[in-house]
């Protein structure tokens, strides 16, 4: 008899809450970029599309990469993260106070986590005894 895999094993040991938590952030973003792919095509908008396609990917991939514990997705997330907090610092203070809390606040706080020990012990970035 063989033995099945379990879907579990797709996360790396290491992952602590925090680091899933993030994850699951940002695939419930990407997922809504889904949406966002499918009304653009429905509407036969090109750049709709390609917009939603482009933010798909800058979610998911690295998502996915952080639910693996790679250091690129970790480094990819960060300076995303960094870019959406000036993004939405621009926003805030130049078009709507609203959208630019709301960009603002959720990357910031990736941004905090993902520059933590606890995090980048979990990447084997310092030793455990830190």
């Amino acid at each position: 008899m063989s033995e099945r895999r379990s879907w579990w094993s797709f996360l790396h040991p290491n992952l602590t809450f925090r680091l899933l938590f993030t994850s699951a952030f940002l695939l419930l973003v990407a997922i809504g970029n889904i949406f966002g792919i499918y009304d653009g095509l429905v509407q036969h908008n090109f750049w709709a599309t390609a917009n939603s396609v482009a933010a798909f990917l800058l979610y998911a991939v690295p998502a996915i990469g952080l639910l693996q514990l790679k250091r690129w997705a970790r480094l990819l997330e960060l300076v995303l993260s960094i870019i959406f907090v000036i993004n939405g610092f621009i926003v805030m203070f130049g078009y709507n106070m609203t959208m630019g809390v709301i960009t603002l606040v959720p990357h910031g706080l990736i941004a905090i986590y993902l520059l933590s020990d606890d995090c980048r012990r979990a990447f084997g970035l310092i030793s455990k005894a830190d």
